[in-house]
């Protein structure tokens, strides 16, 4: 009996060593981002802002495309804090004319340290300048880049070569990257490829493209992805997923909604670069501990046998 007292305590204080390691690993933030090209000219910002940017809760990031002006930033701005506690705020691009982009962030989360206009990959100067915003979580200071993008639509070796300088540009940075917008890569549903921009971007495999669950068109009228997420550095090695919203009932636009539908993307953001390995070491423990469970009830079966 002494042997399978011993065996017990053994095994519970396993047991609650594990769970505690596993909680340990799951306490990981989370982050969602959204990506909407809101169609400036032709949409109705109000009706935007209230029908499907307020009902999304916890959304930390918004990056826009096709924002007319300052106007629309704050309107959606505005859509973003329904329902919730937190202060958000917007940055608006300073090129595109009419068709501009822009982020709107959680402020109470996020610190926002420098935004960057990349001059360069706005190629010819006549479309808009890649912005990029350089945030800080205030709770644990983890930094991390968010990019939007909106890239030619009328000129394909334009955006190809905005794709080409944009690989330059993400090879160059450190820090993780969540990359959002619409890149008009016309990714076909049917036959899973992309146009030529869109393999010049992928292919170097600096950027990881987060494939939504649900494959359908984020443009109405036609069979193709032209808003994509896509991840850089650390931030690929994050759990994530992305889905294109409103599926149903969406299409076609009208003058109040854009033609675009929203894509989500929410990703687990580990603690520390350690917590990946420590959920995987608890797990395994989580496994030796049934085959130690097993042992312990034969212990046990033997012992009341006897």
């Amino acid at each position: 009996m002494q042997q399978l007292s011993i065996k017990i305590s053994i095994f519970f204080i396993t047991l609650i060593i594990s769970f505690g390691v596993l909680s340990s690993a799951a306490s990981a933030k989370n982050l969602t981002v959204v990506g909407f090209n809101t169609e400036s000219g032709d949409a109705d910002p109000e009706f935007i802002a209230q029908t499907y940017i307020a009902p999304l809760e916890k959304v930390d990031i918004w990056g826009f495309s096709e924002v007319q002006n300052d106007l629309w930033a704050l309107k959606f701005e505005e859509g973003a804090e329904v329902g919730e506690s937190d202060n958000f705020e917007h940055i608006l691009g300073s090129t595109g004319g009419s068709d501009r982009l822009a982020i709107v962030y959680n402020n109470n989360r996020l610190e926002l340290i420098e935004v960057t206009e990349l001059d360069n990959i706005n190629v010819g100067g006549r479309v808009r300048a890649p912005m990029v915003a350089h945030f800080r979580f205030r709770s644990d200071e983890t930094e991390f880049l968010f990019m939007v993008n909106h890239l030619y639509r009328s000129s394909a070796s334009g955006r190809l070569e905005q794709a080409i300088l944009l690989n330059d540009w993400a090879a160059q940075q450190n820090l993780p990257i969540i990359a959002i917008g619409d890149y008009n890569f016309d990714w076909n549903i049917s036959s899973e490829t992309g146009n030529e921009s869109f393999a010049a971007f992928v292919e170097p495999e600096t950027y990881r493209w987060i494939k939504p669950t649900n494959l359908i068109t984020t443009i109405c009228g036609f069979n193709s992805i032209l808003d994509f997420t896509f991840t850089v550095n650390e931030a690929s090695n994050w759990p994530g997923f992305s889905e294109v919203l409103y599926e149903a009932d969406y299409c076609p636009d009208n003058n109040q909604r854009s033609d675009h539908r929203p894509v989500l993307a929410r990703f687990t953001i580990p603690e520390d670069e350690n917590d990946n390995n420590t959920a995987e070491q608890a797990l395994v423990k989580v496994e030796n501990l049934e085959n130690e469970l097993a042992e312990l009830k034969q212990l046990i079966q033997n012992s009341l046998d006897n």
